[in-house]
């Protein structure tokens, strides 16, 4: 009897053992620190504990402000406007996410040409890649197109053609060099940046960034510390954007 219970003990320790070499599940992101919200009344943003980033490369005093107390970084290349304009928008998004693509075609140049080319937004994008599984990839594509002076080119050309890149990363790097060419920037130099991850880092800090905030999906925007959450028609920033500038 004696020798049957300690099969058993010996079986159950092995068993153990086996479990604990499975290999470990990834951790599920954090649970969205923000409420929903309605498109018209977006809610306030809480202030995160993180220590703020000294933003420099974009730099109004109000829009420094902003991302000081959300600890946001600012972004070298992916930005338009003017940086003392009244209202800042941030826009966190996956190049293959179909609803950012509907908001990248439709919404955003509505945007542009009323608002930011106007001096009223000071735009700011920042990658989540969360959808698409070469989503990382396209970011920072972008960002090697942006240390060529060609960033919302190579921007507006990935969320045209995510069909194309949005393959197997083997697949993949030949299209983005082929985009390069195509916008008359230096295709193998793009290459290079991209086998060497040179932004690989900057765009994980971004999609740590909305986690940080708790942002659960995409697009999202940031209007001025307010949270609005999905691909909006131009109407409603329009009335955001009108109930900003009649709170200053």
């Amino acid at each position: 009897m004696n020798r049957s219970i300690y099969q058993i003990l010996g079986t159950l320790l092995a068993l153990l053992v086996a479990c604990s070499a499975l290999p470990r599940q990834p951790e599920p992101p954090p649970m969205a620190l923000l409420p929903t919200v309605t498109p018209v009344t977006p809610t306030a943003l809480p202030t995160p504990t993180a220590t703020a980033p000294s933003p420099t490369t974009v730099a109004s005093d109000s829009a420094r402000a902003k991302l000081a107390e959300l600890a946001i970084a600012p972004e070298e290349y992916a930005w338009q406007g003017d940086p003392a304009a009244p209202v800042t928008i941030i826009e966190y998004s996956d190049y293959g996410c179909p609803f950012c693509r509907i908001y990248a075609a439709t919404t955003f140049p509505a945007l542009k040409e009323r608002y930011i080319d106007s001096g009223v937004v000071f735009y700011i994008y920042k990658d989540f890649p969360v959808v698409s599984e070469q989503g990382a990839l396209a970011a920072q594509a972008a960002e090697c197109a942006g240390a060529q002076g060609g960033y919302w080119p190579m921007h507006h050309k990935l969320f045209a053609n995510p069909g194309e890149w949005n393959v197997d990363a083997a697949q993949a790097l030949p299209i983005l060099q082929r985009y390069a060419g195509a916008l008359e920037l230096d295709a193998a130099a793009l290459r290079t940046c991209l086998t060497d991850q040179r932004y690989a880092d900057e765009v994980r800090a971004d999609l740590e960034e909305g986690w940080r905030l708790g942002l659960n999906g995409t697009p999202a925007f940031i209007i001025n510390g307010k949270l609005l959450s999905g691909a909006h028609q131009i109407d409603t920033f329009a009335t955001i954007i009108a109930q900003e500038l009649a709170e200053r």
